[in-house]
């Protein structure tokens, strides 16, 4: 009894304990099998993870581009150069692959995770590495 009155005036004293202290997360794991293409807001994601790839920075990177427009054998076009490049992974000339909606609001699809779309990848990775060291 001494020990409960003890710990209420700690809590008390502290404020309150979170539930999330004493209490085990169970987070369920991600599904990075494929990617998802984000048409709102230009986001290339590694299936339902957070870990996601800001497609409007191609606009400032224009030059790092070619090796997906060589894989794709399409050319990644202004003035829209995001929204292009998104098409062009959603559609590709040789159909190797479809995009698959997601939900029914039209704004989400699923890509398969192969050697083009790992290399999409890739490139936007290095794309914000690259703006992120030099301060852009």
């Amino acid at each position: 009894m001494r020990l409960l009155i003890i710990l209420a005036a700690i809590i008390g004293l502290n404020g309150c304990i979170s539930m999330d202290a004493i209490t085990p997360s169970f987070k369920a794991e991600s599904d990075t099998s494929y990617y998802l293409i984000d048409t709102k807001y230009r986001f290339f994601c590694e299936g339902d993870s957070k870990r996601c790839r800001d497609m409007t920075k191609v606009v400032s990177s224009r030059d790092q581009l070619s090796p997906i427009e060589q894989a794709y054998n399409q050319q990644v076009k202004g003035p829209n150069y995001p929204v292009s490049l998104m098409l062009i992974i959603m559609n590709p000339n040789d159909k190797r692959y479809k995009a698959t909606p997601v939900g029914g609001e039209g704004r989400y699809f699923k890509v398969p995770k192969n050697d083009t779309t790992d290399l999409v990848w890739r490139t936007l990775n290095n794309i914000q590495e690259d703006l992120f060291s030099t301060g852009s």
